[in-house]
């Protein structure tokens, strides 16, 4: 009896190491469960718009409305710099990965914001040149809510990128905030790509 008892020991010590292992395992921790599960949620909350903008354009013609014109080499203008905003991320969190990254993580990271920045005032002022609005017809309604979702979620993320910015100069080391980090980064990466489906539909399919 005691020989079996000596012999489970050891094997319930590594069972009980390996669980620890799997529970803080950074693919199944409880904080990036929470920004994947934040994430899909996010995705499904633009799917009904997307299936409501092609719905409408199936039941209404001409579409888009005579008379309503939108600028093509402005939005993929926005569509570079937005782009270009998810690279300077990529470049400011692997900055983080090093011992002396501090200072690169946040000029990377200024970057991104001046770029999402930068993205955010020529939507401003596209709406500001529209000949219609929201309560004009089916399209401008449709048209209205995508990119203002869109744009919610962009000044969102700009938001997030500021305190991030914050946190970096506030933490004792940049391993402390790494969850943070990561979710903010995949956040803004999603917004991005969506982008890409609002621009395909709205200027490149209309």
């Amino acid at each position: 009896m005691v020989s079996e008892q000596a012999h489970a020991k050891p094997a319930i010590a590594l069972h009980d190491a390996a669980t620890a292992r799997l529970v803080t395992a950074p693919g199944t921790s409880t904080a990036q469960f929470g920004v994947m599960l934040f994430l899909a949620s996010d995705v499904m909350l633009f799917a009904p718009f997307f299936a409501a903008w092609f719905l409408l354009r199936e039941s209404n013609q001409p579409w888009p409305p005579e008379g309503v014109e939108l600028n093509t080499l402005r939005a993929l203008g926005a569509t570079v710099v937005l782009v270009a905003s998810s690279f300077t991320l990529v470049a400011s969190d692997r900055a983080a990965t090093r011992p002396d990254g501090r200072p690169a993580m946040r000029r990377w990271l200024l970057a991104t914001i001046a770029l999402g920045a930068l993205f955010i005032a020529n939507q401003v002022a596209e709406y500001a040149s529209l000949d219609f609005g929201a309560a004009d017809h089916t399209y401008g309604s449709i048209y209205w809510l995508l990119t203002g979702l869109h744009g919610a979620h962009v000044t969102t993320g700009l938001a997030a990128m500021a305190l991030l910015y914050v946190r970096t100069v506030r933490a004792s080391s940049l391993g402390a905030i790494a969850p943070w980090t990561h979710g903010v980064s995949l956040f803004w990466h999603l917004v991005d790509l969506i982008w890409l489906f609002v621009f395909s539909t709205i200027w490149v399919l209309r």
